[in-house]
């Protein structure tokens, strides 16, 4: 009696189930799919015990044990369930040394469903493979709520199989409920009896039933002992993996920082550099410039005379235009004629019957003046925009912006609103007015300085001053 008192004390939990459950009757509610009915059936009956023990050694609902062996085999029929004795789908993992079987697979990804080989576990027997089943969800972390749980509630199980990983079909909860409740499996949780019969007139048996039901419990701890440390194993080796990746990508990083530090120092010491050379140029073009211009101040006119002291040829400012019978071209739509040493603003306003008052406003003048051979001269008033012209007009030397209305036969008040002049302003050399646009800025003016009559006839507009 004393063994017996010692195992009663020290091992509760190791009370063995006399389990005397008679073959199932055939299930009532069957699926609608009449050719799964009988697989279903077969299946049943010729696992159900497996399941039953399962539950009294570890606790899993015989219903989700059967219902996942279900629907993971096809009721059997699956060729993993049939060459590998595989009949919940269990991978590899790592650590795995039992036999193995490769099959191709359907998985869910992302709402998606793709074919994939994989590496299964192998068993000799179904029953193997029914007791590696419970070993594997006891031993893993991601389904300890379960047992912990205590609950033979199939609902409860099948939505933590999901929770915790089992499958990647987001409806494998739905599916596992719906085919205990199609085949009334949860009965198969209420099998139980946990009865441990001692009798005074057989004690050398009990405590050989005693010691075996130990023995039992002893292996099935180790077993799944066996299985949590290769659990842990692999969850340290792909937790080990992470902080390499994280280490690496870490280097990665100060490597790329490092050298991106070095080109922005180098972009901003060319930069630098690019800035003193601009500063130079600019310094040295100021210098040049006002240099220049202390020529010109010293000897206004040489640039009119040619060594000799013969004058220059005049500046071309007007290009010469094909005129017609009555001495007219067109300029942005607008008529105009060309003015020549014979042939005077009062002639011209004679020949062509408007006022000479007119003729004065239509050109921007002011007063008769001569103007020179070539000078555009424009019988009624100017456009406001020039016609097939885009682009700015580059300042030529000699020109002004009464010899560029002229040319394009733009009004000189629009000219000088759209590049932000006032009137007497002059553009420097070599600057843009714009025609038919605003221009953003103003642009550099000519230094102002007196200009004789000469001068205006020379390239300065093509009318002389006042």
């Amino acid at each position: 009696m004393t063994l017996r008192l010692i195992l009663l004390l020290t091992i509760p939990i190791l009370l063995v189930n006399s389990i005397a459950i008679a073959a199932p009757a055939a299930p009532s509610n069957l699926l609608t799919l009449e050719g799964y009915a009988p697989l279903a059936e077969k299946y049943i009956r010729e696992h159900y015990s497996l399941a039953v023990a399962e539950m009294e050694r570890t606790s899993i609902p015989a219903s989700i044990t059967l219902a996942q062996g279900m629907l993971e085999s096809g009721y059997g029929t699956s060729e993993l369930a049939k060459k590998s004795n595989n009949h919940f789908g269990i991978k590899c993992h790592k650590g795995w040394v039992g036999e193995t079987y490769t099959h191709r697979s359907s998985e869910n990804a992302n709402g998606s469903t793709i074919a994939r080989t994989s590496c299964f576990r192998s068993y000799g027997t179904v029953e193997e493979s029914y007791a590696d089943h419970s070993d594997f969800l006891a031993s893993r972390s991601n389904y300890s709520e379960l047992f912990l749980a205590n609950t033979t509630d199939y609902k409860f199980w099948a939505e933590g199989l999901l929770k915790g990983g089992y499958a990647t079909d987001p409806t494998y909860a739905k599916k596992l409920m719906t085919t205990i409740k199609n085949y009334s499996l949860n009965k198969y949780d209420k099998h139980t009896n946990t009865i441990l019969a001692f009798n005074n007139s057989t004690e050398e048996l009990e405590y050989k039933e005693d010691l075996q039901a130990l023995k039992s419990r002893i292996q099935t701890l180790e077993s799944i002992l066996s299985q949590t440390e290769l659990y842990k194993l692999e969850l340290k080796e792909c937790l080990s993996g992470k902080q390499q990746e994280v280490t690496s990508l870490k280097i990665k990083q100060a490597d790329l920082k490092k050298q991106l530090n070095e080109k922005i120092s180098i972009l901003d010491n060319n930069l630098a550099i690019q800035y003193d050379m601009i500063a130079n140029l600019q310094s040295r073009l100021e210098r040049v410039e006002n240099i220049q211009q202390d020529m010109i101040k010293s000897d206004p006119l040489m640039g009119y005379f040619n060594a000799d002291g013969t004058p220059k040829n005049q500046v071309h400012i007007f290009p010469v235009r094909q005129i017609n019978n009555e001495g007219i071209f067109y300029q942005s739509g607008r008529k105009a004629t060309v003015a020549s040493e014979d042939r005077n603003l009062f002639e011209i306003a004679q020949e062509y019957n408007i006022s000479f008052k007119e003729l004065l406003k239509y050109n921007d003048l002011e007063d008769d003046s001569d103007l020179p051979e070539g000078h555009y001269v424009f019988i009624e008033s100017k456009a406001n925009y020039v016609k097939n012209q885009t682009a700015p007009h580059q300042v030529a030397i000699g020109e002004t912006m009464h010899t560029i209305s002229q040319r394009y036969g733009i009004k000189a008040s629009k000219l000088y609103q759209r590049n932000h002049l006032k009137k007497g302003e002059e553009p420097k050399t070599g600057e843009f007015i714009f025609l038919n646009k605003t221009s953003d800025k103003q642009p550099n003016l000519k230094q102002v300085t007196t200009q004789s009559n000469f001068d205006s006839k020379f390239g300065g507009g093509g009318t002389r001053g006042k």
